[in-house]
C-alpha cells in the first residue's frame, strides 16, 4: 500500500511524491529505465535484445578483424589436424572452434579458426561429446517416461482402491456421510 504524498517542487508547485512508488516496483523486479518504468517480462525481453546486438557486435568485430599472419595459420592448421576427426567430419571429444582458439591462444580468434577449417576440413559437423551427451539425454528420457507410466499405474490402482472403500463406508453411514467435515 501506497500513502498519498505531495512534494512541493520550485514555484510553489505541488507534485505527487513519486519515489516510494518507484522504490516498491523497484523491489517487485520493475526497471526504472531513463524515468520510464519497464515490467519484469518486458525488462528481461529488453535485456535479451541487448544481449544478442552484443553478441552480433561481437561477431561484426571478428569478421573486421585483421588478417592472421603466415605463423598463426600453421598453427591453427597443427591444432584442427589433432582435434579434428577425420572419419567422422566433425571435432573430437569437446573441441569446437572456440576450444582450439582458446588452446592456442597467441591472439588467435575463433573466427580464423572456423575460416580454415571450413577451408581445409570442412563444415562443422559438431563434435563427438555433443553427440554422447544427446544420446544420454535420450535414454534418461526414455527411462523418465517408463518410471513415470510405473508409478502412475500403481497410484491409479491405490487411489481407486481407496475410493472403492470410501465408497463402501459411506454407503454403510447412510446419507449423512456425506455431511462429515473432511
Amino acid at each position: 500500500m501506497i500513502a498519498c504524498d505531495y512534494l512541493r517542487h520550485s514555484g510553489n508547485i505541488w507534485k505527487p511524491n513519486e519515489g516510494q512508488a518507484l522504490k516498491k516496483l523497484t523491489a517487485q523486479k520493475w526497471a526504472n529505465i531513463k524515468g520510464k518504468l519497464h515490467c519484469p517480462s518486458c525488462d528481461a525481453r529488453r535485456r535479451a535484445e541487448a544481449a544478442a546486438r552484443k553478441v552480433e557486435e561481437q561477431d561484426m568485430q571478428e569478421t573486421a578483424a585483421p588478417e592472421m599472419s603466415g605463423k598463426q595459420k600453421r598453427l591453427i592448421v597443427l591444432a584442427l589436424e589433432d582435434a579434428w576427426g577425420d572419419g567422422a567430419s566433425r571435432y573430437r571429444d569437446a573441441y569446437t572452434d572456440k576450444a582450439v582458439a582458446a588452446e592456442l591462444g597467441d591472439g588467435i580468434r575463433a573466427g580464423w579458426v572456423r575460416q580454415v577449417r571450413e577451408e581445409m576440413f570442412g563444415p562443422d559437423g559438431g563434435n563427438e561429446e555433443i553427440e554422447d551427451i544427446r544420446a544420454e539425454i535420450e535414454a534418461l528420457g526414455r527411462s523418465f517416461e517408463v518410471g513415470l507410466a510405473e508409478h502412475r499405474a500403481l497410484y491409479d490402482g491405490k487411489i481407486a482402491a481407496l475410493q472403492k472403500r470410501i465408497d463402501g463406508i459411506c454407503d454403510a453411514v447412510g446419507p449423512r456421510a456425506g455431511k462429515v467435515p473432511a
